[in-house]
């Protein structure tokens, strides 16, 4: 039996209804959560206007369809994406557009096929093996960190064959300061033409150049390991596709190892945050992953064969996705005149897209605003367009098979070795700038199970 209390957790407020685009441009600096008009719940576009220039929030599954998919051609994507991200992932697969794109998603689709799940499944099992011995259940632990330090293990180990060692603080630093910093967009990031020079453009580049030396660092200690006669991993793949045999770091090569770093590990740990902090919440359901895991072999041998076997877990890892997407938002900006939903738009609108808040739309969700993983156990997945964790199309997150596989396999260990409570009682709300990140990281007690 199962939580007679369904646990709904916290969130932020929303916008007024009346407010206009500079507010919603506005308030996404500070949190992508409480950014967007109450409507956008309920109405699948909401036309606004930014300083004159149209803004379209399209949260409903239709619009979502439409824009992703079946009109995909008569959008692009945003040039304040490139504008924000470019100074820690430069032009990678995350900002890329046409030929540039499609061939570096080429080179990257090898090792993110199905057969690769094996392999990579033990890579995962080793990192949680090593992650769950270091916790320490005597003292309060914060799960916010542990999962970072895991996930970027567990990033660097599968697609680089690196121990992350003395580069841990540094990267994850870095991420930190560039997501709660100058990574926050602004409006003039959306509103002023490319190449305008500000304060906050040279405050980037000043980044960019100290992080292109920190990658230049990971790489040269990757080419230290020697070259293979077989491609071992995702970096020699890229290494291959980029022309860099010789052991040089090209700009593209440079580009994508950051893409895969930032990407591989920072969205992965925000989802293996927010569903320990869900079930720290929900014993009941805790204690059901508990009992799934508890027979389960969940070493680096035999994690492969066991992960089809855990049903809630990945069902709850797909709630906590439901609730908070990682990639909680995109955006598109339309290639001349289109129509949408019955709303005509212009050439060069921005379109936002709130793949939160399409996971909480009370027509397509059952209490959208409870956590209950029953809603992914024993019954049809959700339509295609209600449940976007990943995106969708030809964006679709090259790296969801992987992300899946790394957090129900590093949550099924952490449940097996550890019973979860909370050890803070300050709410914890969902913040969302460039990621899904909490307002605070609470503290944790963990209790070793027999």
């Amino acid at each position: 039996m199962l939580d007679s209390s369904p646990l709904v957790p916290p969130m932020p407020p929303l916008l007024s209804e009346r407010a206009g685009g500079l507010r919603v441009l506005a308030a996404l600096r500070r949190n992508g959560y409480s950014a967007f008009p109450p409507r956008c719940l309920t109405d699948p576009v909401v036309s606004l206007r930014a300083l004159g220039r149209p803004l379209v929030l399209a949260a409903g599954p239709d619009a979502m369809q439409a824009i992703l998919t079946a009109d995909a051609g008569h959008y692009r994507r945003m040039r304040v994406g490139q504008r924000v991200l470019s100074p820690i992932v430069g032009r990678g697969l995350l900002v890329s557009e046409g030929d540039t794109w499609r061939r570096q998603r080429r080179a990257m689709a090898p090792a993110f096929t199905p057969r690769t799940v094996p392999v990579l499944a033990g890579h995962i099992a080793a990192c949680a093996e090593r992650g769950c011995r270091d916790l320490d259940p005597d003292r309060p632990v914060d799960l916010f960190s542990a999962m970072r330090r895991l996930a970027l293990d567990v990033a660097s180990v599968s697609m680089f064959s690196l121990e992350i060692g003395a580069f841990d603080r540094p990267l994850r630093d870095s991420v930190t300061r560039f997501m709660t910093g100058i990574g926050t967009p602004r409006p003039s990031d959306f509103l002023l033409p490319p190449g305008t020079p500000t304060l906050l453009g040279w405050r980037r580049a000043r980044f960019r150049r100290r992080w292109v030396a920190l990658i230049g660092q990971i790489i040269a200690a990757r080419h230290a390991l020697g070259p293979a006669e077989a491609p071992r991993d995702l970096f020699d793949l890229m290494q291959k596709a980029f022309g860099d045999e010789g052991g040089g770091t090209t700009a593209e090569l440079i580009d994508e190892v950051a893409t895969m770093i930032v990407a591989g590990h920072e969205t992965t740990a925000s989802v293996l945050f927010w569903a320990c902090l869900l079930l720290a919440q929900s014993p009941r359901w805790q204690d059901e992953i508990a009992q799934e895991v508890r027979d389960k072999d969940l070493t680096p041998d035999g994690a492969a064969t066991s992960l089809p076997a855990l049903h809630r877990t990945t069902a709850v890892v797909r709630e906590t996705l439901r609730l908070y997407p990682p990639a909680f938002m995109s955006g598109r900006e339309t290639a001349g005149e289109t129509e949408l939903c019955g709303h005509a738009l212009p050439d060069n609108a921005m379109v936002l897209l709130p793949f939160w808040m399409l996971h909480r739309n009370p027509a397509l969700w059952h209490a959208p605003a409870q956590f209950d993983p029953r809603r992914f156990l024993d019954r049809a997945d959700p339509p295609r367009f209600t449940f976007l964790p990943f995106g969708a199309g030809p964006h679709v997150c090259i790296g969801a098979q992987l992300a899946m596989t790394e957090a129900v396999l590093v949550l099924a260990r952490l449940l097996q070795d550890f019973s979860l409570t909370l050890a803070d009682t300050r709410p914890v709300l969902p913040v969302g700038v460039l990621s899904t990140r909490p307002s605070h990281a609470p503290a944790f007690r963990l209790r070793r199970r027999g």
